[in-house]
């Protein structure tokens, strides 16, 4: 499990939240788990606190891209980001909000991700 710092949420190619003020967007938690029976790993974003902006509703079923930065690596040039599902609906702080995550990529200040 890893713990990271949201800085940007792109819900579509017009429509994204980022940080301002160095205020995080939130806190989430990446956990990977192995099903022996499939054979294949499932990996989750779960937030577990957040200050999102009202207007970001998560909806499931819709694709996001969050982008975030490894707690206790903050000033490193690399941020993650990762392509997610939402598996289950909410906003705000008071709900837990769930991510299956489809793909993940880290990218180095002025490096373009493939």
């Amino acid at each position: 499990m890893q713990e990271y710092h949201i800085v940007r949420v792109r819900v579509s190619k017009t429509e994204y939240y980022s940080m301002q003020a160095n205020q995080y967007l939130g806190l989430a938690v990446y956990s990977e788990t192995k099903n022996e029976t499939k054979n294949e790993t499932e990996a989750m974003l779960r937030f577990s606190a957040s200050s999102f902006p009202p207007a970001l509703q998560f909806n499931v079923g819709q694709e996001y891209k969050i982008s975030g930065k490894k707690v206790g690596e903050e000033r490193n040039d690399a941020t993650t980001n990762f392509t997610v599902k939402c598996v289950k609906d909410g906003s705000g702080a008071d709900k837990a909000l769930e991510f299956k995550v489809t793909e993940v990529g880290v990218k180095k200040e002025g490096v373009t991700m493939k």
